[in-house]
């Protein structure tokens, strides 16, 4: 039931095995579906919070994705200092939607 941000790239074979919890990743260069296994998972675009369907019952801890995420990068960068999280903060509209969220089917 966990939630994971990442920030940077991935190695191949991403989510094999993953059973719960959300993980939002950020695509840069689109080329994420290739490396991630989706026997088990599933991806989404992270739309903004007034275009999520459904409702806050529905939503992963009760939030939008949107929120949830962008808390991550900003405790993220408040803790570290990371530059690139400051990056993707200064230009949300544009990097939220560059982020795919990764989700077990089980988990849906």
């Amino acid at each position: 039931g966990g939630t994971v941000a990442v920030l940077g790239r991935t190695g191949r074979n991403f989510a094999a095995g993953m059973s719960g919890g959300v993980a939002y990743v950020y695509d840069e260069d689109g080329s994420f579906a290739k490396r991630c296994n989706t026997a088990m998972v599933g991806l989404e675009k992270v739309l903004p919070q007034l275009e999520q369907p459904g409702d806050a019952a529905s939503w992963h801890k009760g939030q939008a994705d949107e929120l949830i995420l962008r808390k991550l990068v900003e405790d993220h960068h408040r803790w570290t200092g990371s530059l690139r999280a400051r990056e993707i903060l200064d230009h949300w509209a544009e990097s939220r939607a560059k982020f795919v969220k990764v989700f077990p089917h089980e988990y849906k």
